[in-house]
């Protein structure tokens, strides 16, 4: 075989391999993203997903025409502490169980459920089980999982027919699905929930890094002076993510949001969980 013939030979091989690895990677579903505050998650682009979110709780369904697999999945908006988690799991499956069992055919004295675990992103959930035996055969399922201390609740359905799909959908949207971190306030020295709370704790002796703020020239020049209260938004990493001044003079709000940003805090915990947290930072002003 000569140079030419081992050189275009070597040339086919590579272009097979290439359209090969372009068709195996075209063969996966393509993918839509939602995401709305406190959850987000990937979804296969043939589904529709509908908000039906409220104040007090986070809800939405994922569904696809034509087919009987639906995928609800339920946040409360408050905080599940270990000492009331078996309230807050009895509270959302007993309904959800009833919902389900009523979608299946059974009107009344629906079959025990079977309990389960599966896996949504890295952690272990808990779930019932319910399987119609009448008509088109469906499974229903109510899964539960304590994460970000809010209780995730998902409600799976799906006939028999659809076991495929709908194992395509689940495996998407669970391996995908995240849960922000929850908002809390500092109060003096705890961190409590936002819920019905309205002042702000002094977060100062709490800073690993705390630059002080710059005088700005034109607040030197008018002798502007005094304290500037920063509320602040820190992530579960104690990063400064947002900042501005609720009170303080004029001259001299943009100088202490600007070090306010700078500032760095020690991730705080809640029952071993990093939190969001919400402050305020002051910075004292001396005329000079």
């Amino acid at each position: 075989m000569t140079s030419t013939h081992k050189l275009a030979l070597c040339i086919g091989m590579i272009i097979s391999f290439l359209s090969v690895s372009v068709y195996a990677q075209s063969t996966g579903p393509e993918l839509n993203h939602f995401a709305v505050e406190g959850i987000a998650f990937d979804y296969p682009s043939d589904y529709s997903v509908k908000d039906e979110s409220t104040k007090e709780v986070q809800q939405v369904i994922i569904m696809r025409e034509g087919s009987s697999v639906q995928l609800i999945i339920v946040v409360p908006q408050r905080l599940v502490l270990q000492s009331n988690l078996p309230v807050a799991v009895e509270s959302f499956t007993q309904p959800a169980l009833k919902k389900v069992a009523m979608t299946l055919g059974y009107a009344k004295n629906p079959p025990q459920p079977s309990p389960f675990q599966t896996q949504i992103g890295t952690k272990q959930a808990e779930g019932l089980r319910l399987r119609s035996t009448d008509g088109a055969k469906k499974t229903g399922e109510v899964i539960w999982v304590r994460w970000s201390l809010q209780l995730v609740g998902l409600v799976f359905v799906r006939s028999d027919a659809d076991e495929s799909v709908g194992a395509q959908l689940w495996q998407t949207v669970s391996s995908s699905l995240r849960v922000k971190a929850p908002l809390v306030t500092v109060m003096g020295t705890a961190a409590k929930p936002t819920e019905n709370q309205k002042i702000e704790g002094v977060l100062n002796g709490k800073a690993l890094a705390l630059p002080p703020p710059a005088y700005p020239a034109i607040a030197r020049a008018a002798h502007a002076f005094g304290t500037v209260m920063v509320k602040v938004l820190i992530d579960e990493q104690g990063n400064v993510i947002a900042a501005h001044a609720v009170e303080g003079h004029p001259l001299l709000k943009a100088a202490a949001v600007a070090a306010a940003r700078q500032a760095r805090f020690s991730p705080t915990l809640l029952e071993g969980e990093p939190v969001r947290v919400t402050g305020v930072i002051q910075y004292n002003f001396v005329s000079r």
